[in-house]
C-alpha cells in the first residue's frame, strides 16, 4: 500500500514539476517576444531615418523657405539627434502615446485603431476560409491511397501557389464584380456583418494560395502520421470514426500546420497591402505605405511597433497551440 502511495505522490510531484517547467518556458518566451518587438521598432526607427528625404520639406513642399522648414522641424521635434528622438518616442510609447502623424495631424494611435481592424478582419476571414477548405482536402487525399488523386492534388496546389495574388484578384473582380455584380468594387463598411460584403472576395483571393500551402503541409504530415504504430492500435481497438480521425490522425498532424499558419498570418500583415490597394480597403498596410512615402516618422514607427507585437503574438500563440495538439513538440 505504501509503495502505491509513493508512486502516486511521485507522479503528482512530476506533474507539478512539468507545469512549473512549462510556465517557466512560457515566461522566458514571452520576455523574448517583447525583446523581439523592441528591436523591430529600433530597426524601423533607424531605417526610416536613413532613407533620403525630409518630412518637414515634404510637408511644406519644394518651394518652401528654409526658415519655414527649420521652424517646422523644431516644432516636430526633428531638430535633435536621432538617439534623443528615439528616447522621446519610447518614453511616449510607455505612456501609450505614439505621437502625432506628420501628414494628417492625427494621433498615430487613432490611425492604427481605425485601420488595423480592416486588415485583421481580412486576415481572419482568409484564414477561416483556408482552414475549412484545406483540412478536408488534405485528409481526403492522404487517406484515399489513390495515386491519381494525389497527382491531381499536387499539380493543382502547385499551380495555385505559382499564380500571383494580384492576377487572381483582377480575375475575381472581372468575374464576381463586373460580370455578376456579386461583390462591390469600392468602399468599405466597418460594422459587422456588413463588412463581409466587401471582404469576402479579397479573402477568397488570399485563400487560394493559403489553401494550397496549408493542404500540402497537412497532407504530408497526415501521411507521416498514418505510418505510426498508434494508428494501427486505434484501428485494432475499433475506435469510432470521428474520434479516430481527430485523436489518431488529425490532431497529431496539425502541429506543423499550426506553426506554419501562425508564421503566415504574421507575414500577411505586410502582404495584404496588395489586396488593400486592389480592392481600395482602408487597411493598415495602405496607411504604412502612405506614411513611408511622406516620411511620416511617428506613423511608420507606431505601425511597425504594432506589426512587431502582432507577429510575435501570432508566433507565440502558434507554438502554444502546436504544443497542445502534440506534446511531442518541444516548446
Amino acid at each position: 500500500m505504501n509503495t502505491v502511495n509513493e508512486k502516486v505522490n511521485k507522479t503528482a510531484e512530476k506533474g507539478v514539476d512539468n507545469r512549473k517547467v512549462f510556465a517557466y518556458r512560457v515566461g522566458i518566451r514571452f520576455i523574448r517576444s517583447i525583446a523581439v518587438a523592441f528591436w523591430v521598432t529600433v530597426i524601423a526607427f533607424t531605417l526610416i531615418r536613413l532613407a533620403p528625404g525630409d518630412p518637414a520639406q515634404a510637408r511644406l513642399g519644394a518651394a518652401a523657405e528654409p526658415e519655414a522648414v527649420e521652424a517646422l522641424r523644431k516644432q516636430l521635434g526633428l531638430d535633435v539627434n536621432p538617439l534623443e528622438q528615439f528616447f522621446n518616442f519610447f518614453r511616449g510609447l510607455i505612456k501609450g502615446d505614439m505621437g502625432i502623424s506628420l501628414q494628417f495631424d492625427r494621433e498615430v494611435t487613432d490611425i492604427i485603431f481605425t485601420a488595423l481592424p480592416v486588415t485583421l478582419w481580412l486576415i481572419g476571414f482568409s484564414v477561416l476560409i483556408s482552414i475549412f477548405v484545406a483540412i478536408p482536402i488534405a485528409l481526403f487525399v492522404a487517406t484515399s491511397n489513390n495515386v491519381l488523386i494525389a497527382y491531381i492534388f499536387r499539380s493543382t496546389t502547385a499551380i495555385s501557389i505559382a499564380l500571383p495574388n494580384f492576377f487572381i484578384a483582377l480575375l475575381g473582380i472581372l468575374i464576381f464584380s463586373i460580370r455578376y455584380n456579386w461583390a462591390p468594387l469600392l468602399g468599405y463598411t466597418p460594422s459587422f456583418p456588413e463588412n463581409l460584403k466587401y471582404l469576402w472576395l479579397p479573402a477568397l483571393v488570399n485563400a487560394t494560395t493559403l489553401v494550397a500551402i496549408l493542404s500540402r503541409v497537412l497532407y504530408s504530415s497526415i501521411s507521416d502520421t498514418l505510418k505510426e504504430e498508434f494508428v494501427e492500435t486505434g484501428v485494432i481497438r475499433g475506435i469510432k470514426r470521428p474520434r479516430f480521425f481527430w485523436f489518431y490522425i488529425l490532431k497529431p498532424s496539425l502541429a506543423p500546420t499550426v506553426v506554419l499558419l501562425s508564421y503566415i498570418m504574421g507575414v500577411m500583415l505586410g502582404t495584404t497591402i496588395i489586396m488593400e490597394s486592389i480592392f481600395a480597403l482602408p487597411g493598415i498596410g495602405t496607411e504604412l505605405i502612405t506614411a513611408v512615402i511622406s516620411r511620416d516618422y511617428p506613423t511608420v514607427q507606431g505601425i511597425t511597433f504594432i506589426f512587431g507585437i502582432i507577429v510575435v503574438f501570432f508566433s507565440f500563440f502558434g507554438d502554444l497551440m502546436a504544443y497542445w495538439l502534440d506534446r511531442r513538440v518541444k516548446f
